[in-house]
């Protein structure tokens, strides 16, 4: 087989500075056939007179007066590439030095799999996440298949299903961020996806879902190969500041209908109008979308269950720590639950308000601890950095490089 080329597709609107650093990290690539998708927005800022002086590497620039959802945008830059290899890049990401060869290697080796999985890197601008103003840099392991090997293996098929099928139990055991993943092309037009490999206000969650639960060949790279950027125009900023809602009405556009998503099931169209945070309402969406896609070949069980009593979690710690709104609220909000739910929500608001009552606990170490119990998230080894004054990601693989 001949040597992969690749497509790096950069989804923006309004982020030209953002977009930069993402490009000068694919430029600075030293070898390797490829190309970037720019799909812009219907951004206010001048992006194309940017491109053009980007003379080194192939760009395709997408440009829609309109602006539409993040879902749909991420799709218009896929319809746009060329590779035989994509990778989906947030413009406030950016590749690793030697990232293409050793994606190169890689696939060659393991006979051109249909997805390449890695580990990443995480950095914070400064001044963006609350407590950590000075920013960081760091390796993330948050997926158990990064522990089997030290170096990069194809993944059991049997274990892939199941790490997907506990997604739709709302088991976060894999990182389920697009920048792990390099898609084999050929594998993203089989439409197992449907019309659109990027379903759902969550295209990321699906795409993984979708892609764990149906692809014959994953190859594993336990070591961090991509930097996933946090800046203060990123989702994350919004959800980590308590502004989440207003961060849905920025990234995700016009919400679908409950009563389509829920295709006539009634334990579905409940668990869609349970009170609780939009991350794990779009958790669930995405996993409806999977389902639609895949049934009636495919059996899967979403566990409306525990998605209700996560979502009971966050409404009783908000109410106790971050004052949302008062108990009473809380209790008549209550009144809808299932028996055993309202059960349970009284016995873990009741946990909430006593622990609060103890001065010398830490309210984070709650929280997480009290979160720890439901078992959401396989616990992460997170190894820090430093790397010194800086001020955007370029800094972080200067520093890369440097090493």
């Amino acid at each position: 087989m001949s040597r992969p080329s690749f497509s790096i597709l950069l989804p923006s609107r309004n982020r030209l500075e953002l977009l930069k650093y993402a490009i000068d990290s694919v430029v600075e690539q030293c070898e390797g056939n490829l190309e970037i998708v720019v799909s812009d927005n219907a951004s206010d800022e001048d992006y194309e007179t940017y491109l053009r002086s980007v003379t080194s590497v192939p760009i395709r620039y997408i440009r829609g007066d309109t602006p539409i959802s993040v879902t749909a945008n991420w799709n218009r830059a896929l319809q746009a590439a060329t590779g035989d290899y994509v990778v989906m890049l947030g413009d406030d990401d950016a590749l690793t030095p030697g990232f293409i060869r050793k994606m190169t290697d890689v696939i060659e080796n393991f006979e051109h799999p249909d997805v390449v999985y890695c580990m990443a890197y995480h950095y914070a601008y400064p001044n963006t996440l609350p407590g950590q103003e000075q920013g960081y840099f760091c390796t993330v392991n948050n997926s158990s298949v990064f522990d089997i090997s030290n170096e990069p293996f194809l993944l059991d098929v049997e274990q892939s299903r199941h790490l997907a099928r506990q997604a739709l139990r709302f088991r976060h055991l894999i990182s389920f961020n697009a920048q792990h993943f390099v898609w084999r092309r050929d594998f993203m037009k089989k439409k197992v996806a449907g019309s659109m490999f990027f379903q759902s206000p969550y295209p990321d969650f699906f795409a993984c879902f979708m892609t764990f639960l149906t692809a014959e060949k994953i190859a594993v790279v336990p070591s961090p190969e991509i930097i996933v950027g946090i800046s203060r125009k990123s989702f994350g900023y919004f959800h980590a500041n308590n502004q989440e809602d207003f961060g849905f009405r920025e990234f995700f556009g016009e919400p679908t209908p409950d009563i389509e998503l829920a295709a006539g099931d009634e334990d579905v169209l409940k668990a869609l109008r349970h009170p609780g945070t939009g991350h794990y309402r779009n958790w669930l969406i995405a996993t409806l979308f999977v389902k639609r896609n895949l049934m009636p070949s495919v059996d899967l069980f979403i566990d409306l269950r525990r998605y209700r009593r996560i979502q009971i979690y966050e409404l009783a710690q908000s109410t106790v720590y971050n004052k949302t709104f008062d108990r009473h609220v809380f209790r008549r909000r209550m009144a809808e639950f299932e028996p055993g739910d309202q059960d349970y929500a009284e016995k873990l608001l009741w946990t909430f308000m006593m622990l609060d009552r103890v001065k010398t606990l830490q309210r984070p170490m709650v929280v997480y601890g009290i979160r720890e119990l439901l078992n959401i998230h396989h616990p992460p080894k997170i190894y820090s950095h430093d790397i010194g004054a800086h001020e955007n990601i370029m800094d972080a693989y200067r520093w890369l490089e440097s090493r």
